[in-house]
């Protein structure tokens, strides 16, 4: 009997899939990544995220009195106090894993929202704020960020796991702020344990960036958790 296909998988996960978000934060699909199309949720943990995303913009956006940042400073270290209560290890956290979300739960990630995918191509969207400016536009370290997240996604897409080697990107105009970039990333081709991949960020027609990486297929023994003996550490 045939296996299914890529996109015959890709298909019955989005009907089925490993991700079971719950007001409560809970997953179960840990790192193995479903790389489906981005599905806003409104459950619990959602907008936790949101509401630190709000928060992080609000903060770059503001000039508070010394009497407001410190109230500020203390509301916010009661909620990581209350937060600590929670903590989890790396494997079990939600943080990162989120994948029905932009950005996969992380509040620092740009919101990338993804809209078609392929085995070997890959499109989205992302918006960012001040939070994410390098004077009146967007950050230049922001660019990488948004580059790493599609293509190593795609990189991995139904293949073992591989970390990223290289990624290099060339700048060609100032992205703005406030205002939906495409972003598109492309699987070029496959050398033994190298992945090689391609991926271009747009305003409408003008192309802002462009980015080529490599990925390297990870050896069994190099998939441990390297930062497991400082975890935690001075905290």
């Amino acid at each position: 009997m045939n296996e299914p296909g890529p996109q015959a998988a890709a298909q019955r996960d989005h009907a089925e899939p490993r991700l079971v978000p719950g007001g409560d934060g809970t997953s179960e699909s840990g790192w193995d990544d479903p790389f489906l199309p981005t599905r806003e949720s409104g459950d619990g943990y959602a907008g936790l995220v949101r509401a630190l995303r709000v928060v992080q913009e609000a903060v770059t956006r503001s000039r508070p009195t010394p009497a407001v940042a410190a109230a500020a400073s203390a509301r916010l270290s009661e909620i990581a106090a209350a937060m600590r209560e929670f903590e989890v290890d790396e494997d079990t956290q939600v943080a990162g894993k989120r994948w029905d979300l932009a950005g996969r739960g992380h509040a620092l990630a740009p919101p990338l929202h993804l809209d078609e995918i392929t085995a070997t191509s890959a499109r989205g969207r992302v918006t960012v704020g001040r939070f994410y400016s390098g004077r009146y536009a967007m950050n230049g370290g922001v660019t990488p960020l948004i580059f790493d997240e599609i293509l190593a996604r795609l990189a991995n897409h139904g293949r073992p796991w591989a970390r990223t080697a290289h990624l290099g990107v060339d700048y060609r105009a100032p992205a703005p702020l406030h205002t939906e970039l495409t972003v598109t990333a492309r699987f070029v081709r496959q050398e033994g344990r190298k992945r090689f991949m391609r991926g271009a960020l747009h305003h409408g027609d003008l192309l802002l960036a462009e980015a080529d990486g490599l990925w390297i297929e990870l050896k069994p023994e190099q998939t441990h958790n390297i930062s497991n003996e400082w975890e935690g550490a001075g905290r």
